[in-house]
C-alpha cells in the first residue's frame, strides 16, 4: 500500500504498521545530545520527535562511537530525556531475526547528524504523522 510519494517514508509507515513498532538507532552527540551550542534546537526537535514516535511503539537502541564508562553515561542521559533506550550499540534482547549481525546493527531508521539529520528527521516524522492518521481511523472502523 502506498501512504506517502516518498519511498523512505513510505517504506518505514508500512513496516511500522506491519509491525506495531519500528526500531530507531541513533547517535548522541549532535543528534540528540548537542556537543555544539548552535544546534542545541536541532537536538531538542530531535528529541521531541523520538518522545512523540514512543507513544506510537518504537524500540530505541542507542547507535554511538562511545565506548567502556562512557556507555552507562550515554544511556542514563538519554535516558535522562525521557526516552526508553533498549540497547547500546547492539540489537534488543528480544530480537529474533537473522538481522544485526557481523557488529551492525539493525534498524528501521538510524538518526544521526552525520547522515543526513533534516532528512531522517523529515522521513521520521512524516512516518509517525501518517501512522498516527492509520491508527485513529482502524480504531473508528472498530
Amino acid at each position: 500500500m502506498r501512504h506517502h510519494a516518498n519511498f523512505y517514508t513510505n517504506r518505514l509507515v508500512t513496516e511500522w504498521l506491519k509491525n506495531g513498532k519500528i526500531i530507531i538507532a541513533c547517535d548522541l552527540d549532535d543528534t540528540i545530545i548537542p556537543y555544539n551550542e548552535e544546534i542545541k534546537d536541532n537536538c531538542k526537535k530531535m528529541v521531541n520527535l523520538i518522545l512523540e514516535c514512543q507513544k506510537e511503539g518504537i524500540v530505541f537502541l542507542i547507535n554511538t562511537a562511545r565506548s567502556g564508562p562512557q556507555l552507562e553515561r550515554a544511556k542514563e542521559q538519554v535516558e535522562s530525556l525521557g526516552i526508553e533506550v533498549h540497547g547500546i550499540n547492539e540489537m534488543h534482547q528480544d530480537w529474533n531475526r537473522p538481522y544485526g549481525i557481523n557488529g551492525k546493527i539493525y534498524a528501521n531508521i538510524f538518526l544521526d547528524d552525520r547522515g543526513g539529520f533534516w532528512d531522517s528527521y523529515e522521513t521520521l516524522s512524516n512516518a509517525l504523522a501518517i501512522v498516527k492518521k492509520e491508527r485513529k481511523d482502524w480504531s473508528k472502523d472498530e
